[in-house]
């Protein structure tokens, strides 16, 4: 009983920042509270990678397709990949690197929620991102 009870307790002790979301979250679910999980490591599923460069990947959340049967766009992560990640950062770079929506650039992706807005000299929070994060491809 004491060890349970000093696991329990030990448990309350780690700061909810480090813990993160505890299970993978959809991109779309994610972007409305994404500026209360700053700092915490999180896995989010259907993230669309577009736009991709040397330094970074646009992930979009889409929503369902509208009756005119457009597809609408949620929100937008910036996405930095960790050092270990060269090889995803690089078919990212060579299967992503446009606009398109195509399935194959649709990923789950781990990693640390920043405030992205303040490296480009915004003031508030308006641009969140993953940093030091892992890709992982539908195949």
């Amino acid at each position: 009983m004491r060890v349970e009870c000093a696991v329990f307790l030990t448990g309350l002790l780690i700061p909810s920042a480090s813990r993160g979301l505890e299970a993978p979250s959809d991109v779309v679910a994610f972007l409305g509270a994404a500026r209360h999980h700053i700092g915490e490591r999180v896995t989010l599923e259907h993230c669309h990678l577009v736009y991709t460069t040397e330094e970074e990947i646009t992930c979009v959340g889409l929503l369902p397709k509208d009756a005119g049967g457009e597809v609408r766009m949620a929100g937008k992560l910036l996405i930095r990949v960790g050092p270990a990640e060269t090889s995803s950062h690089q078919r990212a770079l060579a299967h992503c690197a446009g606009g398109a929506l195509n399935g194959s650039c649709d990923v789950s992706v781990s990693g640390e929620v920043y405030d992205a807005a303040r490296s480009f000299g915004l003031d508030e929070a308006r641009l969140i991102g993953l940093r030091e994060a892992a890709i992982r491809w539908p195949d």
